[in-house]
């Protein structure tokens, strides 16, 4: 904290132009600082499977989805009560 207090006094000094560069530096040094976010197999695969959907002609029909939805669903959980 006594450093901060010392850089502090130091820049307050400076003329707004100068300080205003400090600034965009600092904040630009953040942003390549952040770990990209981890994503899991499963959405890897559902992102790949949408991807391969777009790419498709003809892409299935609302009864099609639900249909495919269904039996990865019976699939997952077995029948439905």
């Amino acid at each position: 904290m006594h450093n901060m207090t010392s850089i502090w006094r130091e820049v307050s000094g400076w003329p707004p132009e100068q300080r205003l560069v400090l600034a965009t530096r600092l904040l630009h040094s953040l942003q390549y600082q952040e770990e990209p976010e981890t994503i899991s197999k499963e959405r890897q695969e559902a992102s790949r499977q949408l991807i391969g959907i777009w790419k498709t002609e003809h892409p299935p029909s609302d009864e099609e989805v639900a249909r495919i939805v269904n039996q990865e669903r019976m699939k997952k959980y077995g029948a439905r009560p």
